[in-house]
């Protein structure tokens, strides 16, 4: 009887670890943007703008994770430890719409998703460091797993951190005229981008 109480506590214990992960995480990517102009990281330094692609063959792809390691020195903590896809691949991914974008770009910060629970590829790899929409697992495909009783973990442009149900929060964002909900692709305000508007 007490079995089901103790694996819900443990799952609950390993939802707190991502959580503190991606809050050290969200602060390595603040600190970045200070030492560079006030511009966020971007998802991959070989074609890593929000439409960029895979870099060419042999070119190293200096994702996020990469590039922020100077500021956390410790490549567990891009690990989520309740990742579907295997506790030792990087679980986190930066949304399209935000990779080296300037700070002050985005209205409403803590509404704008910084990183958020996707991937199925071991750290520092191309795939799955950017994503195209909250509801993504890993690679393109949109929908369940979901990482933490059916939601995920997010971290915002703010620095904060926190959990939604997949029918919350941002998994619910469309700010972008013909996006459905989730999209994270397209930089700016929308109906042209998927930041909030300060007004919403």
């Amino acid at each position: 009887m007490l079995f089901p109480v103790f694996s819900r506590a443990r799952a609950k214990a390993r939802e707190t670890s991502c959580i503190s992960n991606l809050r050290q995480l969200a602060t390595a990517a603040l600190m970045y943007a200070q030492d560079y102009d006030e511009v966020t990281v971007m998802w991959s330094l070989a074609g890593g703008g929000p439409l960029g692609g895979a870099p060419p063959a042999g070119t190293p792809a200096y994702t996020w994770d990469t590039q922020l390691q100077p500021y956390v020195r410790n490549l567990q903590i891009v690990c989520c430890p309740d990742n579907p896809h295997g506790s030792n691949n990087r679980g986190y991914a930066e949304p399209r719409d935000v990779s080296g974008q300037p700070l002050a770009g985005p209205p409403v910060p803590a509404q704008t998703v910084l990183f958020f629970e996707k991937g199925g590829n071991p750290p520092g790899s191309w795939a799955d460091a950017a994503g195209e929409n909250y509801h993504q697992s890993d690679s393109f495909f949109l929908g369940p797993p979901y990482f933490h009783f059916d939601g995920k973990n997010f971290a915002f442009l703010d620095g904060h951190v926190k959990w939604y149900h997949f029918d919350a929060g941002p998994f619910t964002y469309v700010f972008r005229t013909g996006a459905v909900a989730g999209d994270c692709w397209a930089p700016g305000i929308g109906p042209g981008g998927d930041w909030p508007s300060a007004t919403d």
